[in-house]
């Protein structure tokens, strides 16, 4: 009786595992397929890029964060509680569709937005870098402040960023935790298991949207090995030289990118307004979404002026 009972529970278990192989193939092929119609190609005088286009307003330019994608961007935009702007979201180069060889540097990127825009007969944006877009979205600004309506930091690296360097200051505890998430993060299956929670959270669509921007890792490291290079690379940006208005929000306790990053920007940008989140982790922009959303609604409504909706 009792071989009987281990034979059905392996019998169980063999069933079980079947079934949930194929249901997660599924699930993921399904989600590469999304992936690929959401966006569109667009061939720039400076080379191929990956893009999304909603909505009807002032142009929002969203820059995404390392790792991510065009998905990013639309996750993000999800956040704004009405559609009175218009959203163009991007793969940077080495995420997703966007070659890596297009612009490596941020200071390449920032002219591939332009030419991007150029493509799309867009005069002017507002440009909102996320965490990692935070150098492109800075360079947008500084070398095509012509056509850039105002600069949003949303928990941006503004300066020197070497991710080593941060997990240095981490307890032995915290650093084997971060690695072992970093590692288990980038596995689709996880990202499976993870989906049905993030739907239970506030603003769940959004939450679901921010969780699926992890999957494909696999298409999105080419571009995240390049950002940690870049970031290592970067100085000092003349900042004082951001002639546009410029709204930031940034956590204090964002072990990420830290809180310094925020301050560097606010002390020099001549027009900058700082939106302190207290003990705010590097996701700030979404646990505190009621009131960061309507606060940055309010500013790019201002820095939008005349700016053309498509």
């Amino acid at each position: 009786m009792q071989g009987k009972r281990w034979l059905l529970a392996g019998a169980a278990v063999a069933t079980s595992t079947i079934c949930y192989t194929a249901t997660y193939r599924s699930w993921r092929q399904k989600e590469i397929s999304r992936l690929a119609a959401g966006s569109s190609l667009i061939e720039t005088r400076l080379g191929l890029i990956e893009y999304s286009w909603s909505g009807k307003g002032p142009v929002v330019l969203i820059v995404h964060g390392s790792p991510g994608g065009y998905d990013m961007g639309q996750a993000f935009a999800r956040l704004f509680g009405r559609t009175q702007f218009s959203y163009l979201a991007i793969s940077r180069p080495g995420y997703l569709r966007t070659p890596i060889e297009t612009a490596p540097t941020p200071e390449e990127q920032a002219d591939l937005y332009a030419a991007l825009l150029d493509e799309l007969h867009i005069d002017r944006v507002s440009v909102l870098g996320i965490s990692g877009g935070g150098p492109s979205a800075i360079q947008f600004a500084l070398r095509h402040a012509e056509r850039c309506s105002g600069l949003v930091m949303i928990s941006g690296v503004t300066q020197h960023y070497s991710e080593r360097e941060i997990w240095r200051t981490y307890s032995p505890f915290k650093r084997i935790f971060r690695q072992i998430y970093n590692k288990v993060i980038a596995l689709d299956s996880v990202i499976y298991l993870a989906l049905p929670f993030a739907s239970l959270q506030p603003a769940g669509a959004a939450a679901t949207d921010l969780v699926r921007t992890a999957l494909l890792y696999s298409q999105r490291k080419r571009g995240y090995d390049n950002d940690m290079e870049q970031f290592e690379k970067i100085t000092n940006y003349p900042l004082w030289n951001i002639d546009v208005p410029t709204f930031i929000v940034h956590g204090t306790g964002d072990d990420e990118v830290m809180f310094a990053d925020a301050e560097l920007l606010a002390s020099q940008a001549p027009q900058a307004q700082l939106m302190v989140i207290p003990n705010g982790s590097h996701m700030a922009f979404y646990t505190h979404a009621s009131i960061v959303m309507p606060a940055l609604e309010e500013f790019l409504l201002r820095a939008a002026g005349t700016q053309n909706s498509h």
